[in-house]
């Protein structure tokens, strides 16, 4: 039996027609034009020059670590890996529950990927990670995931990590996924001084944009200097290769971009606080959709505001998906399907992960950004509403 169209309801006169996903939050024009000309005009455009030493500074001084900026995120995973001494085969357990460029850097730097269980709050499930680590003696890294500009829970993963390394008698590395996560906190603390090393993406989808690139941040100098090396094809001087390497180095361009958005910063998560409350209100009085958790003592990027579909209607995802779609309202289902069920990954894949995979199948990313209107959330939330509302009569 074929199932009936989703009805749409009619737009109000003047209502939103369209709200995209993003909107970056990029400098005025006037703010960056003169750095701009003076590096086009002296040529300096790239190789380590002034803005690059300025943006790796200032940022230290916000994380209250040493960095060092790279070409990407993922670059900077894969850079962090192999600073640490990831061996050819090693075990690096990851929540399958991310953005695939975590479980690539794994391969890239030579790793076997183990696939963990996430909580509710869609952050690595520390009881999981404990019970893997008492399966599998020989992992040699953790790398828990900051989902969605979410801190995970560091303290706990920290001490399930000590733990483990006890009994195996051999370190195991946390470097974490803070892609989505620059500028965030819990309980106080700030990321970018956990664990071994911290990598966050720079591009455009995220708060802090310098609209490509990355940054590694730790509180081991020694690992920073290496990867400052490893991004220029592991030249110590003199085209002298001590290490691994590869071009991953951050143009004049994009550290000038990132110096003035990491100025106003502090303003733009403040915004982003007030209206990601503001905005679930709306759609948690409009709908039966729910958020993810959001303890009140951390700092959310909100990198993604995603959503869980109701239980009763998880098959209805891609219906409800349709019909904002229809209504001119942008999403994404950030992330479906997780690593472990994806075409590449599946050989990795040793069991089912149940937590994660009903979760993935529930998640709705909806438009979120700093400059978002009440007249977008409204729109939104009720489009929402209609949505449910027509994949519930069927």
């Amino acid at each position: 039996m074929v199932a009936a169209p989703t009805r749409i309801e009619p737009l109000a006169q003047g209502a939103v027609t369209r709200v995209p996903l993003i909107k970056p939050d990029l400098p005025p024009y006037e703010e960056v034009e003169g750095a701009f000309r003076e590096i086009m005009s002296s040529g300096r455009i790239t190789n380590f020059g002034k803005y690059v030493a300025q943006f790796e500074e200032e940022s230290a001084a916000f994380l209250g670590a040493p960095v060092a900026t790279v070409s990407s995120g993922t670059m900077g995973l894969l850079f962090s890996l192999q600073a640490m001494n990831l061996q050819p085969g090693q075990k690096v357990i990851l929540p399958s529950f991310t953005f695939m460029a975590t479980a690539q850097a794994i391969r890239y730097a030579g790793g076997i990927p183990v696939f963990a269980e996430v909580g509710e709050d869609l952050t690595l499930s520390p009881a999981d990670l404990d019970a893997l680590l008492a399966q599998h003696d020989d992992v040699a890294a953790v790398i828990p995931v900051h989902m969605y500009g979410l801190p995970a829970r560091a303290d706990e993963i920290q001490q399930v990590v000590d733990a483990a390394a006890a009994r195996s008698g051999h370190p195991i590395r946390v470097l974490y996924d803070g892609a989505h996560a620059f500028g965030a906190s819990r309980g106080g603390r700030r990321v970018g001084a956990f664990g071994s090393a911290e990598v966050f993406s720079l591009s455009v989808t995220k708060v802090l944009v310098s609209v490509e690139g990355g940054m590694v941040a730790s509180t081991d100098p020694a690992l920073i200097e290496r990867i400052r090396k490893m991004r220029n094809y592991g030249i110590e001087a003199n085209y002298n290769t001590h290490y691994a390497g590869l071009n991953g180095k951050m143009s004049e361009f994009h550290a000038i971009v990132g110096v003035h958005n990491l100025r106003r910063l502090p303003q733009l998560l403040a915004e982003r606080q007030v209206k990601a409350r503001e905005y679930a209100r709306r759609v948690e009085q409009a709908t039966s959709f729910r958020l993810t958790a959001w303890p009140e003592d951390a700092v959310h990027t909100f990198k993604d505001f995603t959503v869980f579909v109701p239980p009763a209607l998880k098959d209805q995802r891609d219906a409800i998906i349709a019909s904002l779609a229809a209504r001119g309202v942008e999403t994404r289902a950030y992330f479906y399907p997780p690593v472990h069920e994806q075409e590449f990954f599946r050989q990795y894949a040793d069991r089912p992960l149940p937590v994660t995979e009903d979760l993935s199948r529930r998640v709705i990313t909806l438009p979120f950004f700093t400059t978002i209107s009440e007249a977008e959330m409204d729109y939104v939330a009720e489009s929402l509403r209609a949505a449910e509302h027509a994949v519930s009569a069927r």
